[in-house]
């Protein structure tokens, strides 16, 4: 009986097309504020420097800025956007990551789980897994108010290298506009 109920379950994810954490889907979502007009943008600054090597800092926290961060300069490069190294900037970008554990109870928690890019087998998702999201946030330096932000869930789990940061960072960065003066 077990070894049907196992068989079942291997032949409904395989079914289910499920993927390796590297190649699933990453949840995104984002959005332009209604008062801002990403148009008049141009220059940018990130709110706090990169973290200084130190017994605060872990070596995969730092590997996770790094990661984040060559993730966004990349893609704001490629929007038209330029990093301002002596003025005042008309944005600065924020990114938060919260990580938390996690553990799925069913199959039904193990399948969402699957879904949403976890890697872990069906032993161990049962055992416990860490979660991440990753927030990136833009705000408008003259007004001081949020002017695009963006999420992307399950994107930590076992990512010592940054290959779903990568992706993740890519995918929310999609939804920001480009700056209108980098197009003529």
């Amino acid at each position: 009986m077990v070894r049907l109920l196992a068989g079942m379950a291997i032949g409904l994810c395989v079914g289910c097309g499920l993927m390796p954490a590297e190649q699933a889907s990453i949840r995104v979502s984002a959005e332009t504020l209604p008062w801002t007009d990403m148009s008049r943008y141009r220059t940018y600054r990130w709110w706090l420097p990169p973290p200084e090597p130190s017994r605060r800092v872990s070596e995969r926290e730092a590997l996770i800025d790094w990661y984040v961060r060559n993730g966004v300069d990349r893609e704001l490069a490629a929007r038209g956007y330029v990093p301002d190294t002596a003025g005042a900037p008309d944005f600065v970008v924020r990114y938060t990551v919260a990580q938390y554990e996690g553990e799925t109870s069913s199959f039904q928690d193990y399948l969402q789980y699957r879904a949403e890019g976890g890697s872990k087998g069906m032993g161990d998702a049962f055992m416990g897994y860490e979660v991440g999201t990753l927030e990136i946030t833009i705000t408008d330096v003259a007004t001081r108010r949020v002017a695009w932000r963006a999420t992307a869930s399950a994107i930590i789990e076992g990512d010592a290298k940054g290959k779903r940061i990568d992706p993740a960072v890519r995918e929310m960065m999609v939804r920001l506009p480009a700056n209108a003066r980098a197009a003529q």
